[in-house]
């Protein structure tokens, strides 16, 4: 590992970036938009993914059922991620975000005008679909905008996105289910969605006129979005050896198996968190993701700089094993206090762990795999929370959520058992900047 020293020669490479480097290397006017529009996107879906079961359930649905609907999306979203990364890096990412996030918005306005169980199901297969396209692309975006010597620093604040909505989008959703009635919950999903929509076209529209403009200075930029081309100066993408590695980036599957068993824990809090709060007699369980938000944003900062400077190792571990302390500790939470302290250990965990991992998906990937290594590792994101959400239906109508939260907070004790023997503890390498 090299040292870092005061004096450097201008432009040379060190593992980590020195302190005195602006911030506004990553925030910058597209990576902020963008974020705003992944924030907004995945407000949406969480507000559906705590409200919508409490929604089903007062239709008539019995736990193993609500937990299907979860299921059935997520393996629509599965699907749809396996083909989206070679979409993405063939055609464009934004005509792919755009697509993806209209489909959503439909088909969440069409769980309200249809209150029926068996369509609600059929439903959650369009919004899986939806989800798979528009979630990946956002991401991948990411990927191309971030500068790579911050890379897992940019990342870090970029799934900070993801991390708030996840917090703060579920909360909402019991506030409102709870007052205003679950259908009323829905259109707000669908609304904020829609404004991620809106911004989307926005972004897109601009990018494409900046793509004109450098074309007309005889400086191409790809498709029309930030850096776009499939290669270093705009070569040609190098063919994948296999139909397999067209689909998938092998780089990008121990991070994507790590965040997999991170999210059967998480899969089981977002889905049953609030029907265990109502077997409890529990009131204030919103508490534990407003909790969850504000140690997740204090954290943040900090993740992306350890990455940068001293690797993965660490993170990983420390937040695979505060993911299983905080479904612990949800499973036998009966007040409002064991509810926020279980959202402290869920914000150094879960929080932790969604940066930690997406970075290490991409971070040492080629520009021209980038969408693939983004599609797989959110493919193993949502098969995660699908089977989290299934196994957790199984074990709670035969068990109860307390045996549940403790059956499968096994999964981030076996993803830290596996962090300390794959991961390596050197800083991350550094990729080109393109």
């Amino acid at each position: 590992m090299i040292e870092n020293t005061e004096k450097s020669a201008p432009g040379s490479q060190r593992s980590s970036a020195p302190k005195r480097e602006p911030l506004g290397e990553i925030f910058t006017r597209d990576f902020l938009i963008l974020s705003t529009i992944n924030l907004t996107m995945f407000f949406g879906f969480q507000m559906l993914n705590i409200g919508l079961p409490v929604y089903m359930a007062q239709l008539g649905a019995a736990g193993q059922i609500v937990g299907l609907a979860t299921t059935l999306m997520t393996v629509a979203a599965t699907l749809m991620r396996v083909f989206a990364g070679a979409l993405l890096d063939r055609f464009g990412r934004w005509g792919m975000l755009i697509g993806g996030t209209a489909i959503a918005v439909c088909s969440i306005v069409s769980f309200a005008l249809f209150p029926i169980v068996g369509v609600i199901l059929g439903l959650r297969l369009l919004h899986g679909v939806g989800w798979g396209m528009g979630s990946t692309a956002s991401s991948t975006i990411a990927a191309d905008i971030i500068p790579k010597r911050r890379f897992a620093e940019g990342m870090g604040y970029f799934a900070l996105t993801t991390a708030i909505s996840s917090a703060i989008a579920p909360a909402a959703s019991i506030e409102i289910v709870q007052g205003a009635g679950a259908a009323c919950m829905i259109y707000v999903a669908a609304g904020i969605t829609a404004l991620a929509l809106v911004l989307s076209v926005i972004e897109a529209t601009a990018a494409k006129r900046k793509a004109a403009k450098d074309a007309s200075q005889d400086n191409p930029a790809g498709e029309g979005q930030p850096p776009q081309a499939p290669g270093p100066a705009g070569a040609a993408a190098p063919q994948a050896h296999s139909k397999l590695e067209t689909l998938f980036e092998r780089r990008a599957v121990v991070p994507g198996i790590l965040m997999l068993l991170v999210n059967i824990g998480f899969g089981c809090i977002t889905t049953f968190i609030a029907l265990h709060a109502e077997a409890q007699n529990a009131e204030g369980v919103s508490l534990y993701f407003i909790v969850y938000a504000v140690v997740t944003l204090a954290s943040r900062p900090y993740i992306g700089k350890l990455i940068d400077r001293h690797g993965y190792r660490i993170p990983a571990i420390a937040s695979t094993l505060c993911t299983a302390g905080t479904l612990m500790l949800i499973g036998v939470s009966s007040n409002v206090f064991m509810f926020a302290a279980a959202g402290v250990l869920g914000g150094l965990g879960i929080g932790t762990a969604m940066g930690t991992f997406q970075a290490m998906a991409v971070a040492n990937v080629e520009p021209w795999r980038r969408g693939v290594a983004t599609s797989t590792y959110m493919t193993a994101f949502d098969l995660g929370i699908a089977i989290g959400s299934l196994v957790g239906g199984i074990i709670a109508d035969l068990a109860g959520y307390t045996a549940m939260y403790f059956a499968v907070a096994l999964f981030p004790i076996a993803a830290s058992v596996l962090s300390a023997v794959v991961i390596k503890k050197a800083p991350p390498k550094q990729t080109p900047e393109t």
